[in-house]
């Protein structure tokens, strides 16, 4: 069972946390059983603004240029080579309008010719699907049901949760990560970075509704959001639209936003080509 932090006003409700947290978390199971195999097509702007500037030869300021990219994708939920979780993946087909040439020989590579390296793959597969994105901020965690993972089974141990706020038949279920070695998000220099959030889950049914993950350092401050909603395809509450935004200490700014539509089923056939189902 979960650590619990109660907020003044909410005690002796330790019960009904823990029974939110234990519904929230078997929704998260038999979301991503379910989920597996769904594709979404994702429309993804990106846009990079402010940071260092510089001068020029008279010593009057530069500013720093702006920066916009335009992404189509497909996004998917894809087994991890070691077989014991979910990772997403963003297959990319268009960059600003224009088609991504090395499309087939990169996802062959990738999912038909893996790496003998399990955790090497993983990492090829997260490359892979941050290769198209803009300014300074390396990351690989503007991926839409990212959040979900601190509901997982096996992480959910290292994270207090908290009811914040009851709207209706819903409630905000806050979060945040304990310190550890390892964190759910950490720096390219491996340096851990605690994330905190929030879900609006609905009581009766433990279905997350929105999701709101944080987490910052002194050099940068993070938080991605992500609604979801019910698609008539499809028996499931699906991403609808992710908001991200990224400050840097050098005040740059990078802010993306992603809607999610024509989600489909993929099947592997025969000569193992992925395709959408007929």
């Amino acid at each position: 069972m979960c650590a619990a932090a109660l907020p003044l006003g909410l005690s002796g409700q330790t019960a009904d946390l823990d029974e939110l947290v234990d519904r929230a978390s078997d929704y998260v199971v038999l979301y991503e059983r379910d989920f597996v195999g769904v594709v979404a097509e994702e429309s993804y702007r990106q846009t990079v603004r402010g940071g260092r500037a510089g001068t020029d030869l008279r010593g009057f300021p530069i500013e720093a240029p702006s920066q916009r990219r335009d992404l189509k994708s497909d996004v998917l939920l894809v087994r991890a080579p070691a077989g014991d979780r979910w990772i997403q993946f963003r297959d990319v087909f268009e960059v600003d309008g224009k088609p991504v040439r090395d499309r087939d020989e990169r996802l062959t590579k990738l999912f038909l010719q893996p790496s003998a390296d399990r955790q090497r793959q993983e990492e090829d597969i997260a490359a892979a699907s941050a290769r198209y994105n803009i300014g300074a901020v390396n990351r690989t965690v503007n991926m839409p049901v990212l959040a979900l993972d601190v509901l997982e089974p096996r992480n959910r141990v290292w994270f207090t949760f908290h009811l914040a706020r009851r709207s209706g038949t819903t409630v905000e279920l806050a979060f945040q990560e304990e310190a550890r070695g390892r964190t759910m998000i950490h720096t390219n220099d491996d340096q851990p970075m605690r994330s905190h959030g929030h879900f609006t889950v609905e009581q009766a049914t433990g279905r997350v509704l929105q999701s709101t993950l944080a987490t910052e350092t002194d050099r940068l401050r993070a938080q991605i959001d992500v609604t979801y909603a019910a698609d008539p395809s499809m028996d499931l509450l699906v991403p609808r639209e992710m908001r991200e935004r990224y400050t840097t200490k050098d005040g740059a700014t990078v802010e993306g936003r992603a809607t999610y539509a024509k989600l489909r089923r993929y099947q592997v056939k025969v000569d193992e080509k992925l395709a959408p189902k007929k």
